[in-house]
């Protein structure tokens, strides 16, 4: 495989991104042919990561010699691939993603542009991503993979529908130990991060109508035949086990059939347990 480093001047972020690419190499002997197109394999990082995660974090060099795909992985700070309008000069990732960002490498790389082609993946923070971003746009994609997350629940808000943000980010800081967490330790409650991504909306209603708001995003897409196969994994000791086997019954009460879970016994939050998911979807998209 060969590596790149590339620096997209974005207009929507209104700042340098940075973005690692992995490409085939042609095989031994011969010149790469310049009219060829590769799947896409798009890799999301972890919250405390950026576009250098998989590859230093994983053997995914490894895993795709040989094959007829290229993986493309971009930072998005921590941002949990989602909207920040007040940040800065306003920082909207799934804007960047989808209109920067794809074009850019189907115009300027040897990616194949069709939707059966690319499929987006990540762990942890950049499971949510996959999912999030995957659910606004599921007609665009052949695949979506996510390990050491779940779909982000909401039914714990529906008493708190007509609150302002400013109204939400307030009660919940003064009572965050009587919400529910989706990571860290439960007895802490809601985390600032996730208050965040409420609050930034006008109403806790109008998250929970957004596309952020995943576990309403799934049924629908379900709902409409455009949810493409899914690949689900999480270890039974990660803090999310609890919320993805939530997930897996969702899915059958939808009759997605097209989603396979993988729960590994004794495993937690880990980086390792990534890293073999990896092969496994690579394997399992026939990437």
């Amino acid at each position: 495989m060969s590596f790149a480093t590339v620096k997209l001047k974005s207009r929507i972020l209104f700042m340098n991104t940075d973005i690692s690419v992995f490409l085939p190499d042609p095989p031994l002997g011969r010149e790469r042919e310049f009219d060829k197109k590769y799947k896409v394999l798009w890799l999301l990082h972890g919250a405390s990561g950026d576009h250098t995660e998989w590859r230093y974090g994983s053997h995914l060099a490894q895993y795709l010699r040989g094959r007829d795909t290229m993986a493309v992985m971009p930072s998005a700070l921590n941002s949990d691939y989602g909207c920040y309008p007040d940040f800065g000069g306003g920082y909207d990732f799934p804007a960047y993603f989808f209109e920067e960002l794809m074009p850019f490498v189907f115009g300027e790389l040897p990616a194949s542009s069709r939707p059966e082609d690319q499929i987006l993946a990540g762990a942890s923070m950049g499971g949510f991503g996959a999912l999030s971003l995957g659910l606004q746009h599921p007609e665009r994609f052949g695949g979506i993979g996510a390990f050491g997350c779940s779909l982000r629940e909401s039914a714990f808000l529906e008493p708190f529908t007509e609150m302002t943000g400013a109204e939400f980010r307030a009660y919940a800081m003064a009572h965050r130990k009587e919400l529910p967490t989706e990571y860290g330790d439960p007895a802490e409650g809601i985390k600032p991060k996730e208050i965040n991504v409420i609050a930034k909306y006008p109403t806790v209603r109008d998250f929970l109508n957004s596309p952020e708001c995943m576990y309403r995003r799934f049924p629908e897409a379900a709902a409409s035949g455009k949810l493409p196969p899914m690949y689900i994994a999480c270890g039974t000791e990660d803090l999310f086990y609890g919320p993805t086997l939530r997930m897996k019954a969702l899915a059958e009460d939808c009759g997605a059939e097209n989603i396979t879970f993988d729960l590994v016994e004794g495993v937690g939050h880990s980086g390792r347990l990534w890293d073999l998911e990896l092969k496994k979807l690579i394997d399992h998209f026939g990437l």
